[in-house]
């Protein structure tokens, strides 16, 4: 990332989501309450695709409400990039092992996150029940740098 501040273009938003960047996300438990999940991502550039085990109490959630939202932050670098989706998740696959498409984003995320080795981790669990979901953006919001000045109080506020 270059060292910029204010909202990412398009092209910033897919490079830094095609870092191994952990993402979180929110869902509404059948209560009501929220839960947060972290997970790793995959980004086309138009969607986001995850994961979830079977039984993952987050893919639970999302049979009553398929709204989420997705928080990416880099918290570590002097750059603090952060986007945040907003979207509607649905289920493409699943449950399925790790065969055809789920296998080909789950190998990706794998030698994105862990490097070469990281498909052989993924085929120690291919027969283990997932689901391939895809999330929908309704809203996207970037940010990378300093604080934005609506949130700086002055002596006037």
């Amino acid at each position: 990332m270059t060292q910029k501040q204010g909202r990412l273009s398009k092209q910033e938003v897919n490079e830094f989501l095609a870092q191994p960047i952990v993402a979180r996300i929110g869902t509404v438990k059948s209560d009501g309450s929220p839960h947060v999940a972290a997970m790793w991502q995959q980004w086309d550039g138009e969607a986001m695709w995850v994961i979830p085990r079977s039984r993952s109490s987050w893919f639970e959630n999302l049979k009553n409400e398929p709204r989420v939202c997705i928080s990416c932050a880099d918290d570590v670098n002097p750059e603090h990039t952060r986007v945040t989706i907003e979207g509607i998740a649905s289920v493409v696959e699943g449950p399925t092992g790790l065969i055809g498409r789920v296998k080909e984003i789950a190998d990706e995320m794998a030698l994105r996150y862990m490097g070469p080795d990281g498909p052989a981790y993924a085929a120690k669990t291919a027969e283990r029940l997932r689901y391939l979901v895809k999330v929908t953006p309704t809203t996207i919001t970037s940010w990378c740098g300093e604080w934005h000045p609506r949130y700086i109080v002055t002596g006037e506020d």
